[in-house]
């Protein structure tokens, strides 16, 4: 009898055919040699994706990946030192964020060029003069950043300014050649460029945080005779300078420019290229497909599928075609439909994401930060910089994409970016300014706001790959067109109103 149970039990499945959407769940023997539920997590999806794939390729395109947002993320952790020395002072990021803006025109030409000049000039050639641009860039600003020009009676870091604007060229023209260029390799290796992309947000940061910047600003007296005193503001120095910050980051971006040209030319990388790849791209359905390829139902970062000048800050993740099933689910059906309200909601709300993000906001840091000291500005850069790919990583997690849930993240968003809003126009005197608690406030939320501003665009460009269509044309467009009128508006309340107020110690 109990031999019969035993046999019965083994042979019978948990569940019969038909019964379940998920398939059977045999419990015979040789279940055993399949892997288990268990093994079906993060540790065998890793084995998975390491086999049939060459190491070297990986680390050439994860260097690769760095390389394109390497230089700008550098120069923005350099902020905190480079605004008590710039003649344009705390309005030194409201320039910056517009030349980062105009820097886009370089995906425009190269785009144009594409269409008049296809297959004249190989795309390998303009990476290479984009990669020698930067390097030469982040050289030469290593020794020339300190350098004005008069301009109008006034003196402005020209420079500085015009070098930013050439790295800028070449991280915004590298969303829409890089990745493209990555679609001749297996499609596995665009996982490897895209975890680089994310450490050219990373390392910087770290390399920052390390630097450190010395301490707050202070008074102190020079040059003083019993009759007049003579004050001036001093910046206790950091760790290392910001020349030796330049030099270093020009290595890594060095280091990236000579992985392109090994993986361009080594043998054992061109066996890793698909067999269908060509010397151009072949239309732009291969493009979107590609980028479509990057941001599937777990997160992708929107820069990476728009040169919207998010100062690079952000990490990605991609899931491999093998890992989809071949007839969508019906959550993915229930996802496609989406009427028009929802759409244009959508839409309106990216603008206005981008428009904080990466325009307004990034001009007025300094204003909200500085007031309660230099380090609160520092950490807010750096720490605000990796929860940009924090973001990424609780997208590939946990994905939100209805407006419902969508909309609720973004309620404590906007009540973070109030905050931060009226610390700015009081300056330089904020709430809880001198305090302790008025520093990390100011540091938390700055923290907190780039993470759920990066959650919400993310969530909104998952959404909208999954409609399919052109979707993802008009989230571009939208990040381009809020980007745009975010730092035109920075720039012009910084620059010709009275609105925000520096101050000295002295």
């Amino acid at each position: 009898m109990n031999a019969r149970r035993k046999e019965a039990t083994e042979k019978t499945p948990l569940l019969s055919k038909g019964s379940s959407p998920f398939g059977v769940i045999d419990c015979d023997k040789s279940s055993s040699n399949k892997p288990s539920s268990a093994n079906m997590g993060i540790f065998y999806s890793l084995r998975e994706r390491l086999k049939n794939r060459v190491l070297l390729v990986d680390v050439l395109a994860a260097l690769f990946g760095m390389g394109a947002w390497l230089s700008i993320n550098g120069m923005y952790t350099q902020l905190p030192l480079l605004v008590f020395n710039a003649p344009e002072g705390w309005g030194l990021p409201s320039y910056i964020v517009v030349l980062i803006q105009a820097a886009n025109i370089g995906g425009v030409i190269y785009g144009v060029m594409q269409q008049f000049c296809k297959g004249k000039v190989s795309d390998s050639l303009f990476i290479s003069i984009l990669m020698f641009i930067g390097c030469l860039s982040l050289l030469l600003m290593s020794f020339f950043y300190g350098q004005t020009v008069e301009i109008g009676g006034n003196l402005h870091s020209v420079p500085l300014l015009a070098l930013v604007f050439t790295c800028a060229l070449v991280a915004c023209t590298s969303s829409v050649l890089f990745i493209p260029y990555m679609s001749r390799f297996r499609e596995t290796y665009l996982v490897s460029y895209m975890i680089g992309e994310g450490l050219s947000a990373f390392v910087p940061s770290i390399t920052s945080l390390l630097q450190g910047v010395g301490g707050n600003p202070v008074c102190r007296e020079v040059n003083s005779t019993d009759s007049i005193k003579k004050y001036e503001q001093y910046v206790p120095p950091p760790l290392f300078s910001v020349s030796t910050f330049l030099v270093l980051i020009f290595c890594l971006q060095l280091l990236s420019f000579i992985s392109f040209i090994l993986l361009k030319t080594l043998p054992i990388c061109k066996k890793q290229r698909n067999s269908q790849s060509s010397s151009s791209y072949k239309n732009n359905n291969e493009n979107e497909g590609v980028r479509s390829s990057m941001m599937p139902s777990s997160p992708e970062k929107g820069r990476s599928l728009t040169s919207d000048g998010d100062n690079g800050r952000g990490s990605a993740f991609m899931t491999e075609s093998h890992d989809f099933e071949s007839s969508p689910s019906p959550v993915t059906a229930q996802t496609k439909k989406m009427n028009n309200m929802t759409y244009t909601v959508f839409l309106i709300m990216q603008a206005c994401a981008s428009a904080l993000a990466n325009g307004l906001f990034p001009a007025i840091q300094s204003y909200s930060c500085l007031p309660y000291g230099n380090v609160a500005y520092h950490l807010a850069i750096n720490l605000g910089s990796m929860a940009n790919p924090v973001a990424c990583y609780i997208l590939f997690f946990v994905t939100f994409t209805s407006l419902s849930a969508i909309s609720l993240i973004a309620f404590p968003t906007l009540v973070v970016a109030v905050f931060i809003f009226v610390t700015a126009t009081m300056s330089p005197e904020p709430p809880l300014v001198n305090t302790s608690s008025g520093e990390a406030l100011v540091v938390i939320s700055w923290v907190l706001f780039t993470g759920l501003v990066s959650y919400i665009k993310l969530a909104i460009a998952t959404r909208f790959r999954k409609n399919g269509g052109k979707g993802l044309f008009w989230y571009g467009a939208m990040t381009q067109v809020g980007s745009a009128i975010g730092a035109v508006t920075g720039f012009a309340l910084l620059n010709y109103t009275g609105v925000f107020k520096s101050y000295s110690p002295c």
